[in-house]
């Protein structure tokens, strides 16, 4: 008997060790590790988010739909610069998803990296307070 659960027990680790490989930190696929980058273009909608499109690369401007009727002027087809960590959409090259940390318009710049706390570390620190 005990030899059967010993064996079942075995058997379920090896199957969790399987379905984890090739995958990164806490099980979740591996990400290319982030570019920083400074984006100038005109705010557009592209794949239901807001973006920006510079030379012929789409950056999906995350989290920035929240500053909506917020910050004047911000709207489809205003000119804007923003800074951030850009990551690259495995599928498509053409598409980068972009965590603004800082957004200029009309000659304003606001300040949109979250600030340190309990709140942040979920969106941009690991359990640990490592950057991801």
């Amino acid at each position: 008997m005990k030899r059967k659960v010993l064996f079942v027990l075995l058997a379920l680790g090896v199957a969790v060790l399987a379905s984890a490989h090739g995958r990164g930190r806490g099980g979740f696929p591996s990400v290319q590790p982030a570019e920083t980058v400074t984006v100038t273009g005109n705010l557009t909608i592209a794949q239901g988010s807001i973006a920006v499109q510079n030379n012929d690369i789409t950056y999906l401007a995350a989290g920035l739909h929240r500053f909506i009727g917020f910050i004047d002027g911000l709207k489809e087809g205003a000119r804007v610069t923003l800074d951030g960590s850009a990551f690259t959409n495995p599928q498509n090259e053409k598409i980068k998803f972009l965590l603004v940390s800082k957004l200029t318009i009309n000659g304003k710049a606001y300040d949109l990296a979250p600030a340190p706390g309990p709140g942040a570390q979920s969106r941009w620190f690991g359990p640990h307070g490592r950057k991801w």
